[in-house]
C-alpha cells in the first residue's frame, strides 16, 4: 500500500462496501459485489504497474449483473498526495488537503466521473448521504497492506514524512535522468492496449561551450562558508579602470513551458483544451450549468448530410486527461487508438489520449494532441531616463 494508514467503519444501517485494497489502488464496490470482480482486483492487488483502466475494466458495468456504484482511488507515482479518483453512482471520496475537505461525486456523470487532485493528506470512500465530516473517525484498522473487507467508508491518511519522502525519490529520479541519455516518460496504455508502455525520447545534446568574458574579479570571504567568491569589480561598487570589460547583463532564461491538450478538427488549428467543449452540427450549452461554473466552447462543424448529431460530443479535462463523451449522438463516435478501432456506447465516456482520432461521421475527424502552452507576458525592464555625458 502507498506510505499511509488504513481505517474502516462499520455503521448500522449505512450502505455497506466490499472493498479492495492493493499496493496502488483502493476500490470499493456496492455490496454484494460479484465475485469475479473482486478476485480480478485481488489478483492485481500486488501489481505495482497497474493502471487505472484495468482496475475499472474489472468491473461489470452496463452488462447484466454490473456494479451500479464503485469508487477508484489510484496513485500513479511515488508521491502519496498525488491521487487519482473515479467515482459511479452513489460512491463518493472525500479528500483532506491542507486547504480543507472536498466531496468529489458522480454527479449524474456516466458511464463514471474521474479527476486528478494533489496536495491530499487523508481520503475517505463511503456513500453518498454520509456526512461530510472530519476524517479520522474511522476506528477500526486495517492490518494488512493487501486486504479485502466489508464496511461502511474506509480512510486512508498519509505517513507524516510520506510526503518528504517521496519529494526526495523525485529530486533523486530527476538527478539520474538529467545524466542518462534517454529519457523516460510514461505512457497511460489503453485498457486493452499491447504495446509497450514507455516512451523513448532522445535528450537533446548540450549547446557546445563558449569562450567565457574576462573580466577583473575580486575576492570576497562569506562569514561561515569556506573558502572565497569571485565576483567582478564592478559587483563591489570598485570603480571601473582603463581597459576593463564591464560584465554583460544575464539575458533571461524562459522558464519551461509544458504542453497542454488541445484537439483539431479536419487538419485545422490546434484549440486548446481550457473549458469544455460541445462540439456537433448545432450544439447548445446544457440548461443546467456544471458545476465549476466554466461556460462550455461550443464549436459547430458543417454536416451536409446530417449524420452529426446537434450536439454530438463533448471534451473536458479531468486533472491532466482530456475525456471524450458521446452525449447520445445518433450515429455514433469511432475512436481510433493505438489498440486499434473502436465505436463509444451512447453516452460513454472514455480517456483520449493524445494521438487519438474521433470520427463523428460526415468527414469529421477530430485529433487529441498536445500544443505549447500560452506563455505569460514577458515584463519589461525600467529604462535609465537619467541623462547620459
Amino acid at each position: 500500500m502507498v506510505a499511509g494508514t488504513l481505517m474502516s467503519a462499520a455503521v448500522p444501517g449505512a450502505a455497506a462496501w466490499d472493498i479492495v485494497v492493493g499496493d496502488r489502488f483502493i476500490v470499493a464496490l456496492a455490496a454484494p459485489a460479484p465475485e469475479d470482480a473482486t478476485s480480478a482486483l485481488l489478483e492485481a492487488a500486488d501489481d505495482e504497474r497497474v493502471q487505472i483502466e484495468a482496475l475499472v475494466g474489472a468491473i461489470p458495468f452496463g452488462v447484466s449483473g454490473q456494479v451500479d456504484s464503485f469508487a477508484v482511488v489510484w496513485w500513479a507515482g511515488v508521491d502519496p498526495t498525488e491521487v487519482t479518483a473515479l467515482v459511479r453512482g452513489d460512491a463518493v471520496v472525500d479528500l483532506a488537503s491542507p486547504g480543507g475537505t472536498r466531496r468529489f461525486d458522480a454527479r449524474g456523470i456516466r458511464p463514471w466521473h474521474l479527476a486528478e487532485f494533489g496536495d491530499v493528506v487523508a481520503l475517505r470512500i463511503t456513500a453518498a448521504d454520509a456526512p461530510l465530516d472530519r476524517l479520522g473517525n474511522a476506528a477500526d484498522p486495517v492490518p494488512h497492506a493487501r486486504a479485502s473487507l466489508c464496511a461502511s467508508s474506509i480512510e486512508w491518511a498519509s505517513a507524516p514524512d510520506a510526503a518528504r519522502d517521496a519529494a526526495a525519490a523525485l529530486r533523486l529520479a530527476a538527478a539520474a535522468a538529467a545524466d542518462a541519455d534517454t529519457i523516460l516518460m510514461h505512457r497511460v496504455r489503453q485498457p486493452d492496449a499491447d504495446d509497450d508502455d514507455t516512451v523513448r525520447t532522445a535528450r537533446p545534446s548540450s549547446a557546445p561551450p563558449t569562450t567565457p568574458l574576462t573580466v577583473p574579479a575580486v575576492d570576497l570571504d562569506l562569514a561561515g562558508l569556506p573558502g572565497s567568491l569571485p565576483l567582478p569589480a564592478a559587483a563591489m561598487g570598485a570603480p571601473m579602470t582603463e581597459g576593463s570589460v564591464p560584465a554583460p547583463a544575464p539575458a533571461p532564461v524562459a522558464a519551461p513551458v509544458d504542453p497542454v491538450p488541445a484537439f483539431r478538427i479536419g487538419g485545422g488549428p490546434l484549440r486548446p483544451v481550457t473549458s469544455p467543449v460541445l462540439i456537433g452540427r448545432r450544439p447548445r450549452a446544457p440548461r443546467i450549468p456544471s458545476g465549476s461554473g466554466v461556460p462550455p466552447e461550443l464549436v459547430t462543424v458543417a454536416s451536409p448530410r446530417g449524420v452529426v448529431s446537434g450536439t454530438h460530443l463533448e471534451l473536458r479535462i479531468e486533472g491532466t486527461r482530456v475525456v471524450a463523451t458521446d452525449l447520445r449522438s445518433t450515429n455514433g463516435t469511432l475512436v481510433h487508438g493505438v489498440s486499434g478501432i473502436r465505436r463509444m456506447r451512447s453516452g460513454e465516456s472514455i480517456v483520449v489520449a493524445p494521438g487519438t482520432s474521433l470520427d463523428l461521421g460526415d468527414d469529421t475527424i477530430i485529433e487529441i494532441l498536445l500544443a505549447p502552452a500560452p506563455r505569460a507576458p514577458e515584463e519589461r525592464l525600467p529604462t535609465d531616463s537619467r541623462p547620459h555625458p
